[in-house]
């Protein structure tokens, strides 16, 4: 006669604190390129007391303002100009993946589920602010 023997439960447990440390590691991969190499630069050099059509006009060239002449100059620029196209796609990510992680922590950590809401509104706000007239005049400056 035949024993049956007990396969060990295979459990995938869910650790919300993980996911939630990804989540906003992934919000803070995508804005601080960004940040250090575009708005640090913006705000350094007075920009934000201009109109932004006149940031935007190829009137202020970035080559020749901080950071350019500073020795860290270079590092800056070129992350600045991969920030331009970086943080939206990776922006992307965290906004569609969301509502999927609200919904799944919502009974079993509600603690986590606040957490990545409001994280999701962050990344929400980051990508409108991108895409909207202000990511769009500094897009225009930055790659003058």
């Amino acid at each position: 006669m035949a024993t049956l023997t007990r396969l060990p439960a295979t459990t995938t447990a869910v650790r919300p604190g993980r996911w939630v440390g990804g989540y906003a590691g992934g919000l803070v991969a995508a804005v601080l390129p960004y940040a250090l190499g575009v708005l640090l630069p913006y705000y350094v050099n007075d920009l934000h007391r201009l109109p932004l059509s006149e940031v935007a006009s190829g009137r202020y060239d970035p080559k020749t303002m901080w950071p350019a002449y500073s020795g860290c100059g270079g590092l800056i620029d070129v992350v600045g100009l991969l920030s331009l196209a970086w943080t939206p796609l990776v922006l992307a990510g965290p906004t569609a993946l969301g509502p999927v992680l609200v919904w799944r922590f919502r009974l079993r950590a509600p603690w986590a589920a606040v957490a990545v809401l409001l994280l999701w509104v962050a990344c929400v706000a980051a990508v409108g602010w991108a895409l909207g007239p202000t990511g769009a005049a500094l897009a225009t400056w930055r790659m003058d």
